[in-house]
Formats: C-alpha cells, sequence, structure tokens
C-alpha cells in the first residue's frame, strides 16, 4: 500500500481539531461537576438556615451565620449571597422561607466567552415555625 506524501499533515490538522473539541469538552465537563457542587451546597445551607430560622421564629443574626458558615465549609464566598428570610418574625406553626441567591463565578477562563462569567444559583426552603411566644 503506498502511501501519500500529504497524508501526514491531514492526520496531524485533524487532531488538533478533534483534541482541541474534546479539551474544550473536558473543561466544560469539569466546570459544570463545581456549579452543581455549589448548587449541592447552596441547597444545604439553605436547609439548615431554613431549620434555624424555624427554631427562631424567623430572621436572626443566628440564620445568617449558619448559613455563611455552610457556604464557607463548602467553599463558597459567603458575601456574594443574598439570605431572604420571609416573613422576618413568624408565629408558631406559620410558614417561613429563607432563600438564597448565589452568583457563581466561571473558574475557566476558556468558557467565559461561551457562557457568561457569573451564573446565578439559588435555594429556597419553606417549613413552618416552631417558635412559641414567650409568656
Amino acid at each position: 500500500m503506498m502511501k501519500v506524501a500529504g497524508q501526514r499533515g491531514a492526520v496531524t490538522a485533524e487532531f488538533a481539531l478533534v483534541s482541541t473539541v474534546l479539551l474544550l469538552l473536558l473543561i466544560m465537563c469539569l466546570e459544570l461537576g463545581l456549579i452543581l457542587d455549589a448548587q449541592l451546597v447552596i441547597g444545604g445551607a439553605a436547609r439548615d438556615g431554613a431549620r434555624q430560622a424555624s427554631v427562631d421564629g424567623g430572621w436572626s443574626a443566628e440564620v445568617e451565620g449558619t448559613v455563611g458558615e455552610l457556604l464557607s465549609l463548602g467553599g463558597l464566598d459567603p458575601h456574594r449571597s443574598d439570605i431572604e428570610v420571609q416573613p422576618h418574625r413568624v408565629a408558631y406553626g406559620r410558614p417561613v422561607r429563607v432563600r438564597i441567591d448565589y452568583g457563581y463565578r466561571v473558574r475557566s477562563p476558556l468558557l467565559v466567552p461561551i457562557i457568561s462569567s457569573e451564573i446565578p444559583l439559588a435555594a429556597e426552603v419553606v417549613t413552618r415555625s416552631e417558635r412559641l411566644e414567650d409568656r
């Protein structure tokens, strides 16, 4: 079998094109894993924050402290989060809602032109207040 002289160059060019696309796909998969991890951390922080809010009867410094601590433990910056507790004070048995909005920054500079540099993530948990009125 006789080889054409330009065949090696064609194989090299094809490899360059295919490897670039595969590398980009690999980076996108890794970034997606990091985004999903951040979403799980935010969801867990919202759950624990809602639990604290139900015990406290609404917003308290402990709610924000709990959420901030869990975000930090998950590798996220708590200063980039917006924590909302509604209503601010709630009676026993009434629903209390905790919502966390977080702006996730994409870590790979190769993906910033393809997707935005910041992806909004959110988690919301609704529970019932367990705080009895002080007598």
